[in-house]
């Protein structure tokens, strides 16, 4: 059975820049060679004490995905908690004390949904839950947090308490620096309670908890270098098998070899490489391109010439590729209501506007780094790169050797003259 768009109208809907989840994953995902995802597999499998892995890649290249898809393979031995930091705390600089909290609401709420600790009857489990219930009152003492009715039971008002506090630290800044500075100075005793349900959890399933933290490697460079090269053993506390998603600027850092030091091990999401380094086409990395297109649409949407400037144009990244499908299908529909397919028209109108999303953040000593690193695709861990990796205007590649090139939607500009400025709707 297959879920694939007969008409432009699914495909704009079909092609979201969105992990694919559920029901999506299992009709649309596609397996990429180079994706750690089986060894990190193996490994949580495995090895018995808890895992802490950092998986890097750039932003767009479908970590969230794999992660998904990891977890669904793992469901028979691990309950999955994802939590996005950047969805939860609605900050795009957080710091280290927002992602404590945020685990630790997180958890203790997932715990308590899936009815993964005890019922407290037993006199020590009680002790337990008000210990971790007071701690808490005592951490927001004086934020607006309604009480709890007496007739609930003590983990229904945990999980209404840390659901209140949560909700205050995202909507008020005051709420948010009065907790920051209570959780800073009692982190030890944040760790403790937050381990003590994680234990109680785990005695009491006949499954491992499995800790995902994504979102930072989409907050600000500089939040990010800060919370795992300051903080690594702080957040890598929780005594679960944990993944942490990463900026892939870090991995070129002077910071990258200390910070992984708090990590079992360290995995690589590489893109999908359409070229080789030398310019010549990679046929697998483009059957892998067309496998995703082609997993929820039918060829008959997209013209042949239109297909190939879309492949070209994402750079094997594929957020972008997604983008670039939808976006000409919403051209092509544009164009005429009646569209049935995708014209190259429309692709080249699609990577004009990826082409100007790309150069809005970009200096003129940006497109100076990457009209040089476009021309020998050598890769460094200098620090203009460092940033340009991050926004996604350079491209990594490991195939053949570790390599590098501008985002393809810019080289028609950066193959001009400095003083020349074009306008055209293809790609060079």
């Amino acid at each position: 059975m297959s879920m694939k768009a007969i008409n432009l109208a699914q495909t704009v809907n079909y092609f979201r820049q969105i992990p694919l989840s559920g029901q999506d994953l299992r009709f649309w995902f596609v397996a990429r060679e180079g994706s750690p995802r089986g060894y990190m597999r193996s490994l949580l499998r495995t090895v018995n004490e808890p895992v802490k892995l950092l998986f890097v890649g750039h932003r767009g290249s479908g970590k969230s995905t794999e992660l998904n898809k990891l977890a669904e393979e793992l469901s028979d031995k691990f309950y999955t908690i994802h939590i996005d930091i950047r969805a939860i705390t609605g900050r795009t600089t957080p710091e280290y004390e927002d992602v404590m909290l945020a685990m630790s609401t997180q958890i203790v709420i997932f715990c308590i949904e899936h009815n993964l600790v005890r019922t407290p009857l037993v006199e020590p489990v009680r002790q337990g839950w008000e210990s971790l219930r007071d701690w808490w009152l005592q951490v927001v003492a004086g934020l607006p947090i309604r009480p709890a009715s007496a007739e609930t039971t003590i983990s229904a008002q945990v999980k209404t308490l840390l659901g209140d506090i949560e909700l205050s630290a995202r909507q008020s800044s005051a709420a948010r620096e009065q907790l920051k500075f209570q959780i800073n100075q009692q982190m030890p005793d944040l760790i403790r309670h937050l381990n003590w349900v994680i234990a109680e959890a785990e005695k009491n399933s006949q499954k491992h908890l499995l800790i995902v933290v994504e979102g930072l490697d989409k907050v600000d460079l500089e939040a990010a270098t800060q919370i795992f090269r300051d903080h690594a053993p702080t957040i890598t506390s929780p005594v679960a098998a944990m993944i942490y998603t990463c900026p892939l600027a870090l991995r070129f850092s002077d910071h990258y070899n200390t910070l992984k030091l708090s990590f079992s091990e360290v995995r690589y999401l590489p893109n999908i490489a359409p070229r080789h380094r030398d310019n010549s086409p990679n046929p697998e990395g483009m059957a892998t391109l067309r496998d995703i297109v082609l997993q929820r649409l039918e060829d008959r949407l997209i013209e042949p010439l239109a297909f190939d400037l879309i492949l070209q144009a994402c750079g094997g990244v594929p957020v972008w590729l997604v983008f670039l499908v939808r976006s000409a299908a919403v051209y092509a529909l544009n164009r005429s209501e009646q569209a049935v397919i995708i014209r190259a028209e429309d692709a080249r109108s699609a990577i004009k506007e990826l082409r100007r999303e790309a150069l809005a953040p970009l200096s003129r000593r940006d497109l100076t780094v990457l009209r040089a690193r476009h021309g020998d695709r050598r890769l460094t861990n200098d620090t203009d790169e460092q940033r340009l990796i991050y926004n996604g205007s350079l491209i990594e590649y490991d195939n053949d050797v570790q390599w590098c090139d501008a985002h393809p939607a810019l080289w028609s500009l950066l193959e001009q003259a400095d003083d020349d400025n074009p306008d055209d709707n293809g790609l060079d």
